[in-house]
């Protein structure tokens, strides 16, 4: 499960940037909106609301960028290593490292791992256990292979480290050494993030059943069904009618003809979320509302919410102008925003961290007035009469 994620100096955002699931103490809507984990609580999902270009997707896509390096092969993370951008709008930017972190609990033992860019080499890579106490398990302090310092966890790598080339990760090159901690984390990072979007995550009829076609059927309920033809071509069955609208039999159509925006984007989410409710993963998406109905919206949410069909604490992490979800049976601390000041800089908060906001506050009301910030700035640009 996640527990947190950290950016610095990537793209819209200068400082450091900390996204948390962890619980607050608050007791509300705990039963179905938090997962107890030991010492600390961890929630479900997370609401990111934002003005457009406030820097929203720039967050979503920091972790994508962040799982595409430790999951890439050696050769993609040089270049993609290429294409790491620190914060534009400062000129000293291009003189501080750019930093990512992530916090993830596996076993009952939470793993914290990161790594710094800094002139397209990783200037800087550490992972941490805590099980009960925290301990190193490797740091690099420097782009070349002598500053590598391992742990027990890593001793049979240790011969091999001399290989480490400077502009690749050291934790995905212990894993291509079959160090098992290390395929450990790295198989984590890779399969139970799963960034909707950013990465070309598409539909697969890998899990076909039921639970894609009552998935479907909420977004069109004259689908009968989807499948694959014998040329790979989605099709969806409907009902055929005679003059008196009888039941006549069921035909296929092309899919993505006949549907929607929305039933194909439906389409796309359900291995998204068949995947992360079967294997605990954490599924993150930029615009959660788009082409969906705000009722859509609200179950996707509840599944992920649901005790009986989220046995597994799947969780969720979404940007989303869909403010009608902010009078649901929401937390607090699962409601975020990221608002970008006058010089172009992206700040994250929670609503947890306004003092002021009681349990009976007209959340929705509030937000829109602008008590809470990171809302469009609709006086700058000059009048439109």
């Amino acid at each position: 499960m996640l527990i947190g994620f950290t950016v610095e100096n990537f793209k819209s955002f200068h400082g450091e940037t900390s996204l948390s699931m962890v619980a607050s103490g608050d007791k509300e809507h705990r039963e179905f909106n938090v997962i107890p984990a030991g010492q600390t609580d961890l929630l479900k999902n997370v609401l990111i609301y934002g003005a457009n270009a406030s820097g929203k997707s720039n967050l979503i896509y920091a972790l994508h960028y962040m799982k595409t390096m430790v999951s890439s092969a050696f050769d993609v993370q040089t270049e993609h290593i290429k294409t790491c951008r620190p914060f534009s709008f400062r000129e000293d930017s291009e003189n501080q490292p750019t930093k990512f972190e992530i916090s993830f609990l596996i076993d009952d033992i939470v793993y914290d791992y990161g790594f710094e860019i800094f002139n397209r080499l990783v200037n800087r890579e550490y992972l941490y256990k805590k099980a009960k106490r925290r301990t190193l398990v490797f740091e690099r302090t420097a782009p070349g292979f002598e500053s590598i310092h391992v742990t027990p966890d890593m001793a049979d790598v240790e011969p091999l480290k001399k290989n480490v080339r400077p502009d690749v990760l050291f934790l995905t090159w212990a894993a291509y050494a079959n160090n098992a901690l290390a395929i450990q984390i790295v198989n984590w990072i890779t399969k139970k993030l799963i960034i909707f979007g950013f990465n070309g995550y598409k539909s697969s009829f890998e899990y076909a059943g039921d639970f894609y076609q009552n998935f479907i059927q909420k977004a069109d309920s004259d689908i009968l069904d989807v499948k694959w033809d014998s040329k790979g071509k989605i099709l969806s069955s409907h009902a055929l009618y005679d003059d008196n609208w009888d039941e006549l039999k069921t035909i296929d159509v092309p899919f993505k003809e006949y549907s929607s925006a929305g039933t194909k984007q439906m389409l796309d989410l359900a291995p998204v979320f068949y995947k992360a409710l079967e294997d605990s993963a954490v599924i993150i998406i930029d615009e959660l509302d788009l082409h969906l109905h705000p009722a859509l919206v609200r179950h996707l949410i509840a599944l992920i919410n649901s005790v009986e069909h989220n046995r597994n604490n799947a969780q969720l992490i979404c940007t989303t102008h869909d403010v009608l979800l902010l009078d649901e049976d929401v937390r607090r601390d699962q409601i975020w925003f990221v608002d970008k000041d006058e010089h172009s800089v992206s700040t994250l908060y929670a609503l947890s961290d306004f003092k002021d906001v009681r349990k009976n506050s007209d959340i929705l009301k509030r937000y829109l007035l602008g008590v809470y910030g990171a809302i469009p700035n609709l006086n700058r640009g000059g009048s439109d009469e």
